[in-house]
């Protein structure tokens, strides 16, 4: 990724702190934000999702990776799509599905394996880069791309994780 470097960088050792960080996520984030993942397979952008879904009142086991679906809706305290680029083949699949109105409507957009489709979005509010150097550890880089990305960057700073 070609960008500054990261506004905040946060490491896990664990799933459930992963979790835990999703949920800060979740709970900073607004209606129509748009947050993209970056990660190598396993890396854990649908674990971290699976915690932004949870503090916006999605039950613990609904969110699973939608690579075969390609989009899931969620309804909770803030809508979500939970997106998955890695079997996009098209860019008129991403047209298709409508984001730029649905983000003017207020619901908010996850998007894994962002780098693959980045060009055919409008603004990223918060793009997350995860890496895995070890089995159980996570580094979690956050770049806030727009006013309401630095916003959920701002809330997870108080938040001390």
């Amino acid at each position: 990724m070609n960008s500054p470097p990261p506004s905040l960088v946060l490491q896990s050792d664990s799933e459930r702190n992963t979790l835990r960080i999703g949920h800060a996520i979740g709970e900073a984030m607004t209606a129509g934000s748009l947050i993209g993942l970056t990660g190598t397979l396993g890396a854990g952008k649908t674990r971290l999702t699976q915690g932004i879904g949870e503090s916006l009142g999605i039950k613990h086991g609904q969110i699973v990776s939608p690579t075969f679906t390609i989009c899931v809706p969620h309804e909770g305290r803030i809508p979500f799509l939970h997106l998955d680029a890695y079997r996009i083949q098209n860019p008129v699949e991403v047209d298709e599905l409508g984001l730029d109105e649905m983000l003017e409507n207020g619901v908010s957009l996850i998007v894994e394996w962002v780098e693959l489709i980045k060009h055919l979005l409008p603004l990223i509010d918060l793009e997350i880069q995860i890496e895995a150097p070890t089995e159980n550890t996570r580094s979690f880089k956050f770049y806030g791309l727009s006013p309401k990305g630095q916003q959920i960057l701002n809330a997870l700073e108080l938040k001390n994780l």
